[in-house]
């Protein structure tokens, strides 16, 4: 598994994890300004973006792709910023592989099991076939009577690829996520506490996590800090990117 990737700036190595459904892509702004202080690497994850796709997909297969990537690439030890899923490769890598983490940022998740979350997601996914419109425009009014929020809309869309010979496909492995969705929205399964600096990052107006940390987190995180992004919700890179920018480069600092 060679994942593909995107790269910035120069200094100590920081990894950039996207979430469910997410793209490198997702984080050009936001890579570019961290990329003035530190070398960083923003991921496809498998099924993702312009990575390989697998039928395996879970946790245990995300976060040995992290390790091959930083092996292959000679890194050493990392900075980790993961958002929801890549939250929690970035939680299990620290616990499986404590010396390759310097530091782990973890954005509006934690280790228990996500409900509830992506139904009108998955039936947008299970509903349009993008080889069965002429552009992108169509899609686009197909998505309105499914999905109200205009920028989850907008984030499908950059998810639409045109084929060399002029037909629509999803970018990512759609069949891969569908099948594998349980898994990636399954708890956690740690075994060993980390013990170095994490730092929870929770939009205020997102319910994945609470206002303070729970005694299961800290188990396994007992160094962990949280803090709240007032006027985001869970994607708080679209929402506050300007405040997340800063509150990274503090904590990393």
């Amino acid at each position: 598994m060679r994942l593909h990737f995107r790269k910035y700036g120069a200094g100590e190595t920081l990894i950039i994890l996207h979430g469910l459904f997410g793209s490198s892509d997702n984080w050009h702004t936001l890579a570019r300004r961290w990329g003035r202080s530190f070398q960083v690497y923003a991921l496809d994850q498998r099924n993702h973006g312009s990575s390989p796709h697998e039928s395996a997909m879970n946790y245990a297969e995300l976060v040995h792709d992290l390790h091959q990537f930083i092996a292959q690439e000679r890194l050493g030890s990392v900075h980790i910023v993961g958002h929801s899923m890549g939250g929690k490769v970035g939680m299990l890598f620290a616990s499986t592989h404590p010396e390759l983490v310097k530091s782990l940022t973890v954005l509006d998740i934690g280790i228990d099991r996500v409900v509830g979350k992506h139904e009108f997601i998955l039936k947008a996914l299970s509903t349009i076939n993008p080889d069965e419109f002429s552009n992108r425009d169509e899609i686009k009014r197909e998505l309105q009577n499914l999905i109200k929020s205009a920028p989850i809309r907008q984030f499908l869309l950059k998810n639409i690829l045109r084929r060399l010979d002029g037909s629509l496909s999803w970018k990512f492995n759609r069949d891969a996520l569908l099948e594998h969705y349980d898994d990636l929205t399954m708890s956690l399964d740690l075994s060993e506490p980390f013990i170095g600096s994490v730092l929870f990052l929770r939009g205020e107006n997102s319910d994945y996590l609470e206002t303070s940390l729970s005694p299961e987190i800290l188990q396994y995180f007992p160094l962990a800090q949280l803090q709240t992004i007032e006027g985001a919700g869970h994607w708080i890179h679209a929402d506050e990117p300007d405040v997340l920018s800063s509150l990274v480069l503090d904590f990393i600092s």
